[in-house]
């Protein structure tokens, strides 16, 4: 990688400080990765097998958080500076797309079984995180068709990664296509309980675990899946919360208050009712793959932790 891109890189990923010495900041849970090596061992392969296209997925992954922080002005990232704030702008947003490049890159390399399809599936991943994060961008959420949206825009950002996670060992032993379907299913599932509990987080969460400031959602105005059903609950708290959420402020007490009026009018309870139903879903799609008991219970155990921050 270009140089000064890649000390951008190995920042943001915990491996050097912005000087380019050797850091040991936190890197993240490569949750993606452990996955996939689990899922391996589910369709009888090693973890080498897969090393090349769990290394990509992480570079992926971690092209979008540098975007991702950029797009949404989030100052911090695992507890320390952005990307964006230390190197400015222009140059994170260079990064981010030189880890989309080598991520591809080290996905075509490999030559073992089934690179072409492996190869195909890692660039519709890449596709549909674009296509999530433009939605994002241009869809404008909000009461009545806001949900069916914001189930749209996860499954592009958040699930298609976690498919990829999934698919790609069983892509890699030639695995029958009810399985890559079961598989597909739960990475979809798995996406959408993830996504809407982190929603809760952004507003109740301890930034401690997140690594995020707290309720830079509701500061953004950025309609969560907690906001969008309490907006949609029509009763007199999502009244209040609407007021709220139009005017211009962005102060704590402000923030407090809206916090409160999304409690109130049921849409934390029905955030983390739906994200315990998805969970559900993966997990029975999960059971229906095939893969050995072992890794079963193992891969369980992950989409539980990853959808709670567990450690």
């Amino acid at each position: 990688m270009e140089p000064a891109l890649a000390r951008i890189c190995s920042c943001h990923l915990g491996l050097a400080d912005e000087h380019g010495d050797p850091g040991s900041a936190p890197s993240g849970k490569l949750t993606r990765s452990a996955l996939m090596l689990a899922t391996a061992d589910g369709v009888g392969l090693r973890p080498a097998d897969v090393r090349s296209q769990a290394a990509a997925l992480e570079l992926l992954h971690n092209s979008t958080l540098i975007h991702d922080d950029i797009i949404d002005a989030d100052e911090s990232r695992r507890g320390r500076p952005a990307a964006w704030k230390v190197f400015g702008i222009g140059a994170a947003v260079l990064a981010g797309d030189a880890l989309q490049a080598l991520g591809l890159r080290t996905v075509v390399d490999d030559t073992g079984p089934g690179r072409a399809e492996i190869s195909c599936a890692f660039a519709e991943a890449l596709a549909l995180v674009l296509a999530g994060q433009a939605r994002e961008l241009t869809v404008r959420l909000g009461p009545g068709t806001g949900i069916a949206e914001y189930d749209r825009i996860v499954t592009e950002k958040t699930s298609a990664l976690l498919e990829y996670a999934l698919v790609t060992p069983a892509l890699r032993a030639g695995s029958p296509e009810r399985v890559l379907d079961a598989l597909r299913g739960a990475g979809r599932r798995l996406g959408l309980a993830f996504q809407i509990l982190n929603d809760v987080e952004d507003i109740w969460g301890d930034p401690a675990v997140t690594g995020k400031p707290v309720r830079s959602d509701l500061a953004r105005r950025n309609p969560s899946f907690p906001v969008l059903a309490a907006l949609s609950a029509g009763n007199p708290a999502a009244e209040r919360l609407h007021r709220l959420w139009h005017a211009d402020g962005t102060t704590p007490a402000h923030l407090q208050e809206m916090a409160d009026l999304v409690t109130e009018s049921g849409g934390r309870h029905t955030a983390e009712e739906l994200s315990r139903s998805h969970l559900d879903s993966a997990l029975e799609h999960l059971a229906r793959a095939e893969l050995s008991p072992a890794a079963t219970s193992e891969l369980a155990a992950l989409f539980d932790r990853i959808v709670h921050r567990t450690p």
